[in-house]
């Protein structure tokens, strides 16, 4: 007999139970006609004792039976088990008629019995409390809840806590550091220290997760191979001091978001976010997916103090985009060997102004480096300072594009500041809005008010849309299709699709799938687990 079956044989004795109870009170309630007495004179009667006398004897309209539907019924005996959620499926019942015994009566008051009268109403039985049956309702509901098993292919999502929850508070996380015990050495793959990817508390995993297989103490740390992104995982029963990775992230899952060719690889940091999570039923419905790509809107401009560097890697980061982007741009202003004399003559005056465009952002660059090798504390008036110097610079731009009526050539001249994203084409600020967003990230998760408030205000928004469908999720089946998992023997311990927020993905692209057999899940084996590949 499983558990499904046993819970229901419990639901059926319950009602059956306060269904007897009902019937007991009704009968010991009813009137019972006394036996007539022979004529004898009156005398004054010696004072006894009704058993009713502690309810009103005033003639009342009798009350209408309550007829309540068997559903109704089941949810208030189910509710009268008043224990944890895991006593639902304990094999023994006796708790529940100890919480349904029927209430004691109030002790009669001693008085002179006055003639009884035949046409007397039965006293009132007391009525019921609809606010108490509801209540009880609402419990029933909520053990309902976890008592029944989780529909196929139902989870948990991971949510990321924005703003993150205090180190002291958390209790799972994604990326950083693990928590392990002292004496436990780093978890390998194949003779290589694996990457850390998240540390799960088992406590909080719902009871019917992975149909109840599994650890529900302790923690779940999870863990890649750096290079070729196989998977393991280790459960402590006891969690210990955060530790440093021995290395910093391989690339085999690694895909930081926006950061597209090896020069800005090599000015991210290369590491996950260490993102305190929350676990939360997953649900379907309707999600606005261009919620974040509408915060990512093309024309902007990094004058905004929501984009200013707010520490000395960040401002260093920029100046090595403006080195790379904007100085090695061609200033020499050779016009086409068929341009007109207008068009010569543009391209010639935006050579001279982006000459002197360049050496200005040289000098901004040079001041950078010095003032972050002077070793001197960072303020964000440093980083107003830099922006304003960088908006005060205008790059030109000349297009020729002939004239269908007249057949001459329009030119046209554009000049916009340095800190202003082009829509003739990007020079520059797309790389850093990615650099600042990686570097930015990094610094929120480990303190948030190391941004400026108005970094805050652009940035929890944008993170808080790209998570709206979590992080990660756990669950029995993969949320899409995933070769090599099997639906029968397989479950999946976590699924993390590619985001921005952790900056990770298989080595395919896809999503990064821990799957075990449910064998090994049960025989707690978890050096068994495989990275699968899901669409």
């Amino acid at each position: 007999m499983n558990d499904l079956d046993r819970a229901a044989l419990i639901l059926a004795g319950l009602t059956a139970a306060f269904l007897f109870l009902l019937f007991a009170a009704w009968r010991a309630r009813r009137p019972r006609p006394e036996p007539a007495a022979p004529n004898m004179p009156k005398i004054a009667r010696e004072p006894r004792e009704s058993r009713f006398s502690g309810f009103a004897r005033n003639k009342e309209p009798a009350v209408e039976p309550i007829e309540m539907a068997p559903s109704r019924l089941a949810r208030i005996s189910r509710a009268a088990i008043d224990r944890p959620i895991e006593s639902v499926w304990a094999d023994d019942p006796a708790p529940v008629a100890e919480s349904i015994a029927e209430p004691q009566p109030e002790p009669a008051a001693v008085m002179p019995l006055a003639e009884e009268s035949p046409t007397e109403s039965p006293p009132p039985a007391p009525a019921l409390d609809e606010t108490a049956l509801d209540a009880l309702a609402t419990e029933v509901e909520r053990q309902a809840h976890f008592a029944d098993p989780a529909p196929a292919g139902g989870g948990i999502r991971l949510m990321p806590r924005i703003p993150p929850r205090d180190a002291i508070l958390r209790k799972s996380w994604m990326g950083g550091r693990p928590n392990l015990p002292a004496a436990a050495p780093w978890p390998t793959i194949d003779g290589r220290e694996g990457d850390f990817i998240a540390q799960i508390a088992c406590a909080d995993l719902p009871p019917m997760l992975w149909d109840g297989l599994g650890p529900r103490t302790g923690w779940l740390a999870f863990f890649t191979h750096p290079d070729n992104g196989a998977a393991t995982a280790l459960h402590m029963a006891e969690d210990g001091a955060p530790r440093d990775p021995p290395r910093a992230v391989g690339a085999a899952c690694f895909r930081p978001h926006g950061i597209d060719d090896a020069e800005l690889a090599a000015l991210s940091i290369r590491a996950l976010p260490e993102w305190p999570v929350d676990m939360v039923p997953e649900a379907g419905g309707p999600r606005d997916d261009d919620a974040a790509g509408a915060l990512l809107a093309a024309d902007y401009d990094i004058a905004d103090p929501a984009f200013h560097p707010f520490d000395w890697p960040s401002m260093l980061a920029m100046a090595r985009i403006l080195e790379s982007r904007i100085l090695a741009l061609p200033t020499d202003g050779v016009p086409p060997a068929d341009a007109s004399d207008e068009l010569a003559q543009a391209i010639a005056d935006a050579a001279e102004a982006n000459r002197g465009a360049a050496e200005r952002t040289a000098e901004i660059v040079a001041i950078i480096r010095e003032s972050a090798a002077a070793d001197t504390g960072f303020l964000p008036s440093d980083a107003t300072a830099v922006m304003a110097a960088l908006h005060a610079i205008r790059w030109t731009r000349v297009t020729a594009r002939p004239d269908p009526e007249y057949g001459a050539d329009e030119v046209e001249t554009l000049a916009l500041p340095l800190t202003r994203r082009r829509p003739d084409g990007d020079l520059w600020i797309d790389a850093y809005r990615a650099l600042l967003f990686d570097h930015a990230r990094h610094a929120y998760c480990a303190n948030p008010d190391r941004l400026s408030a108005p970094a805050r205000g652009f940035f929890e928004p944008l993170w808080t849309a790209m998570a709206a469908d979590g992080v990660a999720r756990m669950g029995d089946f993969p949320a899409r299709r995933a070769s090599g998992f099997d639906a029968e023997r397989d479950v999946v311990m976590l699924e993390l699709p590619p985001g921005a927020l952790l900056g990770l993905a298989h080595p395919d692209g896809g999503s990064l799938i821990f799957a075990i057999r449910k064998a090994d899940l049960a025989a707690g084996d978890f050096s068994r687990v495989r990275a699968l590949a899901g669409d």
